[in-house]
């Protein structure tokens, strides 16, 4: 009696320290997630970003039909839309505004996060089968780890303008309520429902969330059927299919065709077929890979962009509308040679930065083989559709953002298969421990520099630029060229309007350095394209020519073309 009257309050105790080592934990995530977008407020946006922007202002201007788009997904551009709507940013806090909304989403994720590392825990609770799982053995450690891998694989993304953040709390969410799925309990109508919800979410933040969700719920489907019970996965399918159906019509519609989105289709024949350009993604290459529209002039190239009201680079906005030349096509040495290239990053994860993690792991694994194996396959109705996500992401195109969630569901659900007999509770618990010390002194100091580190790229000379062009003439909506990238002129943006025409970064050199007669060659082409000025955003200390303004902080130069 008295040895179970100290258990119960020992019990208490232990799981009083544990949360409170778990808070702890969260509160140090928070704060550097919370310098990270404070220190990245006045970062550049990059071009996908600037799409994003666009499309969100299409929505606050209730343009539904320059807002529908079948390369972007939209979820992330209504929550940029929403930030839009009520906190009203100017010129100089709008991008603030996105990092502020992008700290938001990496808080989110942490607490998705936090609730999928429980729910593994407590899996592995339940299906010891008399041994002891990692987890377990060493409850403070397996936070601690848990938390590191969180904040080393995140906190290089918070001031990305993209929603790989919140696909990636999304699918902790998902994750969570899967292995509650899978407790042995019985459940209601309503967490089916929920699940479907969950999974239609994920679609409208990345459309390949949508092939997430077909395996998931073809695996539940499957389970279920061998149960003889197909009410509550068929509750799943059909909320999923009418949260998701209205957009996909709206996006068919507008397209043409059925399409959930075509953003795969596009970058499959772009990454592995080869690009239109040839000289895509190489050092000093084009920015895009397709031309962004007729070439008007060639030495230096002068593109005529094709423009839509309202939006800053048209070509880039929805790719799906203006490159109709990309048409994806299986050519085996084209697929094995992309393959091989993404193949890198997980072999970087495993063997290099990983290796401080998958080294103790296959250490344990060594000891327990049948029964690490066995209960790694019990979680297949999580990991096995994640891992065929990574698959896709693999044959197509790979980096570190796209798979944030998906890899760390990998990595715990590996761990907390791990189950040793009791005479080796003191090698798994030594084994966390290393893994994780190894491993944050490997990663933390690089993350550390960068968290306390200031940034030298700014977009200060794009707002001096919008400041200084709308109040020499050039009004919102109006139609402008620009000397560099059309594709990342955040000047534009900030200023409402679009570019029309451009001369690419890779030939302006040749442009400035080209007779009088061939620059007003290229104004005059720029001209015929409709644009009202030429802005040419410095990059170099090439001075602005005399016939030229010169704009204020040495941002650029502008010259009027009416």
């Amino acid at each position: 009696m008295a040895a179970h009257s100290a258990l119960s309050e020992t019990t208490p105790r232990v799981e009083r320290k544990r949360l409170g080592f778990e808070r702890t934990c969260q509160a140090i995530v928070l704060l550097i997630g919370a310098r990270c977008a404070f220190a990245g407020r006045h970062l550049p946006l990059g071009a996908d970003g600037l799409a994003y922007l666009d499309v969100a202002r299409a929505y606050v201007r209730h343009d539904w039909h320059t807002a529908v788009n079948g390369y972007w997904g939209p979820l992330y551009t209504w929550l940029l839309a929403i930030g839009m709507r009520f906190l009203r940013p100017g010129i100089r806090t709008e991008f603030a505004m996105v990092r502020l909304l992008n700290f938001a989403l990496f808080a989110a994720a942490a607490y998705t996060f936090s609730g999928y590392w429980r729910a593994l825990s407590n899996w592995s609770r339940r299906t010891d089968d008399g041994e002891t799982a990692v987890p377990v053995a060493s409850p403070l450690v397996w936070i601690g780890f848990g938390y590191l891998l969180f904040i080393t694989n995140f906190a290089w993304n918070v001031d990305d303008v993209t929603p790989d953040i919140l696909v990636a709390a999304i699918v902790f969410a998902i994750s969570t309520l899967l292995f509650e799925l899978n407790d042995h309990q019985p459940h209601g109508i309503f967490v089916y429902a929920w699940l479907g919800l969950l999974l239609a979410i994920g679609y409208y933040a990345k459309v390949i969330l949508l092939y997430f969700a077909v395996f998931i719920l073809g695996a539940i489907t499957v389970q279920s059927f061998r149960s003889g019970n197909l009410r509550k996965p068929a509750t799943a399918i059909l909320v999923f299919v009418i949260f998701v159906t209205p957009f996909v019509a709206n996006l068919s519609r507008q397209a043409g065709h059925f399409t959930v989105g075509d953003s795969g289709r596009l970058n499959y024949a772009w990454f592995v077929n080869g690009t239109e350009t040839k000289t895509w993604m190489t050092d000093g290459g084009s920015p895009l890979p397709f031309y962004p529209g007729s070439i008007a002039l060639y030495s230096p190239r002068v593109f005529h962009v094709p423009s839509i009201a309202g939006v800053t680079y048209a070509p880039w906005y929805d790719a799906t509308r203006f490159d109709k030349r990309s048409h994806p096509a299986f050519k085996l040495h084209d697929q094995l040679r992309q393959l091989a290239i993404n193949l890198r990053y997980p072999k970087e994860q495993i063997l290099g930065a990983g290796a401080a993690l998958s080294v103790p792991l296959l250490i344990l694994v060594w000891y327990t083989p049948k029964a690490s194996l066995r209960r790694f396959v019990a979680t297949s109705f999580c990991t096995l559709p994640a891992a065929a996500i990574v698959g896709m992401y693999l044959l197509v195109h790979l980096v570190q953002r796209f798979v944030l969630g998906f890899l760390l569901v990998l990595w715990g659900a590996a761990w907390a298969s791990i189950s040793v007999p009791p005479g080796l509770q003191l090698l798994a618990r030594r084994a966390l421990l290393v893994g994780t010390v190894v491993s944050a002194a490997y990663t933390m100091p690089g993350l550390l520099h960068y968290v306390v580190s200031t940034r030298t790229e700014s977009t200060s000379r794009d707002i001096a630029i919008a400041e200084a062009i709308s109040q020499d003439g050039i009004k919102p909506t109006d139609a402008v060229a620009s000397i560099g990238d059309g594709q990342e002129a955040y000047w534009a943006y900030l200023a409402r309007v679009s570019v029309v025409a451009e001369v690419w970064s890779i030939d302006s050199a040749r442009f400035w350095s080209g007779s009088p007669e061939a620059q007003h060659a290229v104004l005059r082409a720029m001209a015929d394209s409709g644009a009202k000025a030429v802005v040419w955003r410095r990059d170099s200390d090439q001075p602005c020519p005399p016939q030229w303004l010169s704009l204020p902080e040495n941002s650029g130069c502008m010259i009027s073309l009416h």
